[in-house]
């Protein structure tokens, strides 16, 4: 209705000429479900917690920022021969989870959603159904994700992987706004009489909603490397000459002794523990949790380095002399904790200034505290009435915040020096790394192998980056994956024939390849819904999932207006001036424009009577998708000579 106008004046009314318009959505945005090193966020510990949350990363950085680095290999064997040369290395993972978002950032993907189920495993019998199927439950409220991607049910038995891709498939149905990529269980091995993955996959992934998935096999052989610590190297299965032997003893000892210590000096430090946040609500509370803060600082203060090398500016011994110093934080962490304690309650706001006498705690011989006795490396002065947190009509409650605050400032410097023994341990390693032979040999031998993987982690970046590059319609297939030497088998002509077509039930697996001159391809692009017409193809089942999802979302504008002309041709032009723009970009097919799609709505084209007055606006959509040119058949034949 139109404003009514009262007080005499001049008014503005701006009238809107252009239809409404439609946002493409994002169309290459997987999620990552699978085991990290750790997930904390925001300083929230989502492993300790029991919290499983989708969370969006932009890049690998970030990645190890929120979820730690890579994992070690949990099969590690190395084999050497007399003179300590390496023969042989047996190397393997179960924890997929990082690597494959390594893969995908490899081979062109941007922004993703990494659902960390809990911390790595140390054997493929650890990798659980019902972790996945929860992470992938959480997923169902985020609208965003477009790609849904478990690298690590390849861990499970086969008809458990069958029952997490059938729920993978389940929920692409059920929100009809993403798709999946899957794995084959043992896609690493070759096809033989006993042991078929394309078939164990083809039994147990269901005969449900196959047109929202996509397979691909075999596994890749990357150029990633393995992630190898040397507490990895000196526990492997070891062999040298036939007879086992313990690695470590065959390195330098001046330089496993020196690792061994700070090693020891780590493990130390790690177990100097504060205490949680209790809160103190009364004087018992108080004096109970004083006591644990002076455990805290006491123990600390108590590290006694083992790695002592005075050679070494960086053991750890000068390491937390260097924290215990006077210029540092620590010995005014203690001074204040002090402070705090005399001025706890009135009994000490005048008495004993100058005195460590304190009746709160009796932490040393006499009464009260002794900071010269109970600190012998510290230099503390008296009691400072700066830090008086009490007055006489306070109560022992006022003490949590402060007492809280000093032990999160201890938190942070027990952790900083525990980062600096750590960055002293990775220099000692470098250096043997550096001047040892075996041990640099092994390391070389280890690097030469790269990490083999399930396909889905590349195949969601190939598929970024084709739609970067050409658009969603286009098939992600016919173009070579990076950080690859090679397929983990070979697949010949013949063999792909009835990954392809499956005459069963049409449950099509793409292959990837090998070429001379072109390196590892992908060489399919259809869905598992290989015998339907309609939803054979990826690029197809994708394109109707962006076109749909973005129409839907535009759509939302025009809920409750009124079900009459006005608002039919305004939803008729915003759906074809969005349609026109595919068109243009060639993912539609046709000469015009009206030979690639079709928008009907109306009263008698769409509507009855009755739909309207049910409250029902119907809109049918017609597309002419680009489809794949699968088989290229070049026709010969003898012509006759005319001249």
């Amino acid at each position: 209705m139109a404003t009514t106008y009262k007080t005499p004046g001049v008014y503005i009314e701006e009238i809107s000429k252009f239809p409404p318009s439609v946002a493409q959505v994002e169309t290459a945005i997987p999620a990552f479900i699978g085991y990290t090193q750790k997930a904390v966020i925001d300083e929230i510990d989502f492993h300790s917690s029991g919290t499983v949350k989708p969370i969006k990363i932009k890049s690998l950085p970030e990645y190890e920022l929120f979820f730690g680095g890579a994992p070690e290999p949990t099969t590690l064997e190395i084999n050497l021969d007399a003179n300590n040369a390496v023969v042989s290395t047996t190397v393997n993972g179960i924890n997929l989870l990082y690597d494959s978002l390594r893969m995908f950032y490899s081979n062109g993907g941007g922004d993703c959603y990494i659902v960390s189920v809990g911390a790595y495993n140390t054997q493929a019998s650890d990798v659980d159904k019902g972790d996945l199927l929860a992470g992938l439950k959480t997923l169902e409220k985020v609208d965003q994700p477009t790609l849904l991607v478990i690298p690590e049910s390849v861990n499970l038995q086969v008809a458990e992987a069958g029952e997490v891709h059938a729920a993978m498939l389940a929920q692409c149905n059920k929100l009809q706004d993403r798709f999946s990529v899957l794995d084959l269980v043992n896609g690493d091995q070759e096809i033989t009489p006993t042991m078929d993955p394309i078939q164990d996959f083809r039994n147990n992934v269901g005969m449900n909603y196959l047109k929202y998935g996509a397979a691909y096999y075999p596994w890749l052989k990357t150029t990633l490397p393995f992630s190898i610590s040397y507490e990895a190297i000196t526990n492997a299965t070891a062999t040298k000459d036939g007879s086992a032997v313990t690695l470590s003893t065959l390195f330098n000892q001046t330089l496993v002794n020196g690792i061994n210590m700070i090693n020891a000096d780590i493990v130390s430090a790690k177990a100097v523990l504060g205490p949680d946040n209790t809160e103190i609500t009364n004087r018992t509370d108080l004096v109970d949790y004083a006591e644990l803060v002076y455990d805290y600082l006491k123990a600390f203060h108590d590290l006694s380095p083992t790695d002592a090398d005075i050679s070494d500016p960086n053991n750890a011994a000068a390491i937390h002399s260097r924290y215990l110093d006077a210029s540092g934080n620590y010995q005014g962490l203690v001074q204040t904790f002090y402070d705090y304690l005399h001025y706890s309650d009135n009994d000490n706001s005048t008495a004993n200034i100058a005195s460590w006498a304190d009746p709160l705690l009796d932490l040393g011989p006499g009464n009260g505290f002794h900071a010269g006795e109970n600190f012998s490396k510290l230099t503390l002065a008296a009691p400072t009435a700066s830090n008086d947190i009490f007055t006489a009509t306070q109560t022992a409650t006022n003490a949590t915040p402060s007492f809280r605050s000093l032990v999160s400032k201890l938190n942070g410097m027990v952790a900083s020096y525990i980062n600096e023994l750590i960055e002293s341990k990775k220099q000692k390693v470098e250096s043997l790394e550096q001047l040892d032979p075996v041990y640099t040999s092994i390391i070389t031998a280890i690097s030469k192998k790269g990490v083999v993987l399930p396909p889905s982690g590349a195949m969601v970046g190939v598929y970024a980056a084709v739609d970067s590059n050409s658009g969603v319609w286009k098939a992600p297939a016919n173009v070579s994956i990076t950080a690859v030497k090679g397929p983990a088998v070979n697949i010949t002509h013949e063999e792909q024939q009835s990954m392809n077509v499956d005459v069963d039930a049409g449950k099509s697996i793409n292959a990837i390849r090998t070429f001379t001159g072109k390196g590892t391809m992908v060489w399919g692009a259809r869905t598992l819904a290989g015998n339907d017409k309609e939803w054979r193809f990826v690029p197809v089942r994708r394109f109707f999932i962006m076109a749909e999802e973005s129409i839907k979302k535009a759509s939302e504008q025009f809920v409750f207006e009124g079900n009459d002309g006005n608002t039919w041709v305004r939803v008729r032009a915003m759906i074809e001036n969005f349609l026109t723009l595919q068109w243009r970009a060639g993912a539609l097919a046709g000469a015009k424009a009206e030979h690639a799609f079709y928008v009907k709505v109306g009263l008698g084209h769409t509507m009855t009577s009755q739909d309207i007055l049910d409250g029902i606006m119907n809109v049918e959509i017609g597309l002419a998708v680009v489809r794949p040119a699968e088989f290229i058949i070049l026709k010969f034949s003898h012509k006759m000579q005319e001249s």
